[in-house]
């Protein structure tokens, strides 16, 4: 069985910490004149792609045209390459010359807030556009290497290999599922224990398992959890269990009950990165992992992207300026945008006009979305990876989105290409009402079971973000528990009602103010472990 490496800290000296999600994982330490180059994997027996360099990807492989990070070790210093879509964010700090995957650790001694940063980070909702909320820390570039030496830290971004493909052909269907299925034989392969693979019910997950080989399928372990109140009864598991039985793959509902327990947990592993929004899933795969031996070697595929290159997420309109990326960001408000006055920034020009090639084309936009989100959505890959079910995805291969994206529109167009194959397999469902409950109302149910931790007014009254809108943060999620919060709530998410319910303007207080408390609440972890000063 091949071993993951879930993620590295580089810097002059060694690194102490352990993520709190996962005491017990295990610390390959290498050292050189350059430093120290910490590895964090579920065990000990790794082994490089190469001499001298290591591979994050899952299995373990040398290209950067699939979900993958190469670290190679010289005798005077370190390079780190990222794949074409940025799927393993980097953090660097060019003061303290640490770069790792884990940007807490990045901070160094004293950290002050970056204007441009922390706005883009209360924008999106997440570290954005090659920016942290932090002074002198930064991501790296999509398809980019970094140098590490002792003199210094040097980053080159290399020619985008998107620049390169061309779309004008369209691809042959039968070769993009043939392609596919190579992608899952491969990792079946390559592994010998139990494979989860996550069932919902959308597309993305159902194509995976759909092409799993009839010699594998006893290897498979679907789960699946629900969104409504009774959440086997929610569509999503209704859906997943009727796609397991046809396929004659093992099934089992996982219930969700603590998830708001984790976030320390999930803030000690992604820090200012992101918000506080994947506790979720780290109570599912706790839950899972219950499920599974420890002395059986396991790993897990993510439908992660799937939809965005298949034709889920058409582009509405061409962007034209800098300041409408946003809208390509997918964020559906989980930031807290709506609190802050809107401005261009230099990191989003910047971003603009290194895929400016790319953005005179909507075939490309659905590529530029994910690299504008990576730091969002890498958590279905480093979350799992670091608890101990290494995860991969067919989907962040090149070769295989673009022959997605190349396919004629019409066929795209709501995943029609998708949708006929499964017509074809007996696995198509339609109309999601039939199914089961489309509510979703896990959030606030889990929630609930949680002590509320309301947004500490002292320490934003000295940070930029408008005291008035923190305090009306607290009071209405304090109260969103109160009688008359849960009839607003439960008229807000019930079909067709809650059409009617906004007509009069009642609109769901939870889901308005949930977003922004998640996004400062992350930050303000980080404020309450350093003293930070604002850097203009």
């Amino acid at each position: 069985m091949t071993t993951k490496i879930s993620g590295f800290v580089l810097s002059p000296f060694p690194s102490e910490y352990v993520p709190l999600v996962n005491p017990e994982i295990k610390k390959t330490v290498i050292t050189g004149q350059w430093g120290t180059l910490t590895l964090y994997a579920i065990n000990e027996d790794l082994k490089p792609v190469s001499p001298n360099v290591w591979s994050l990807g899952f299995p373990p492989h040398s290209s950067l045209l699939d979900h993958n990070l190469l670290i190679t070790i010289k005798e005077d210093q370190i390079i780190i390459e990222n794949d074409w879509m940025a799927g393993i964010p980097v953090y660097y700090n060019t003061n303290d010359k640490i770069v790792s995957t884990f940007p807490e650790i990045c901070l160094g001694k004293s950290p002050e807030f970056d204007e441009e940063g922390l706005y883009l980070y209360l924008k999106y909702g997440f570290a954005a556009l090659g920016t942290t909320p932090f002074h002198k820390v930064f991501t790296l570039r999509y398809f980019s290497s970094l140098k590490y030496s002792l003199k210094q830290i040097s980053v080159d971004e290399k020619e985008d290999p998107a620049l390169s493909a061309d779309l004008s052909e369209p691809a042959s269907e039968d070769e993009i599922w043939e392609l596919l299925r190579d992608s899952i034989y491969n990792v079946m392969d390559k592994t010998s224990g139990p494979v989860v693979s996550p069932l919902s019910g959308g597309l993305d997950s159902r194509i995976i398992n759909a092409l799993v080989a009839e010699k594998h399928k006893s290897r498979i372990r679907t789960y699946s959890y629900g969104v409504s109140v009774n959440q086997e009864k929610s569509f999503e598991s209704q859906i997943a269990k009727r796609v397991a039985r046809k396929l004659g793959l093992q099934w089992k509902h996982i219930y969700l009950n603590d998830a708001y327990q984790y976030m320390d947990e999930w803030h000690d592993l992604f820090g200012f990165g992101t918000h506080l929004h994947g506790m979720i899933h780290i109570e599912f795969y706790r839950k899972i992992l219950r499920d599974i031996s420890p002395d059986q070697p396991s790993a897990m595929f993510s439908g992660i992207s799937g939809s965005a290159f298949q034709g889920g997420y058409p582009a509405k309109k061409r962007i034209s300026r800098p300041s409408e990326l946003y809208d390509l960001a997918l964020t559906h408000h989980l930031n807290c945008n709506r609190l802050i006055d809107n401005k261009q920034t230099q990191a989003e020009t910047r971003f603009f006009e290194s895929n400016r090639e790319l953005l005179t084309n909507l075939r490309w936009y659905p590529v530029v979305t994910m690299r504008i989100k990576m730091n969002l959505l890498h958590y279905l890959y480093k979350l799992p990876a670091t608890m101990g079910l290494p995860s991969t995805s067919p989907y962040h291969n090149f070769e295989i989105a673009t022959k997605m994206l190349s396919l004629p529109m019409e066929r795209r167009k709501n995943r029609r290409w998708v949708n006929e194959y499964f017509l074809k397999k007996n696995l198509y469902f339609g109309s999601r009402i039939k199914y089961g409950d489309t509510r979703n109302t896990l959030n606030q149910l889990l929630f609930k079971n949680h002590t509320f931790q309301p947004l500490d007014e002292k320490i934003w009254e000295k940070n930029p973000v408008r005291i008035k809108k923190v305090r009306e943060i607290n009071e209405n999620l304090k109260n969103a528990d109160t009688p008359l919060g849960i009839i607003r709530f439960y008229l807000t998410t019930l079909r067709v009602v809650k059409e009617l319910v906004k007509l009069v303007g009642i609109y769901d207080i939870f889901s308005k103010y949930l977003p922004p408390y998640l996004t400062l609440k992350s930050l303000e972890k980080t404020l309450k472990k350093r003293k930070v000063n604002i850097k203009s």
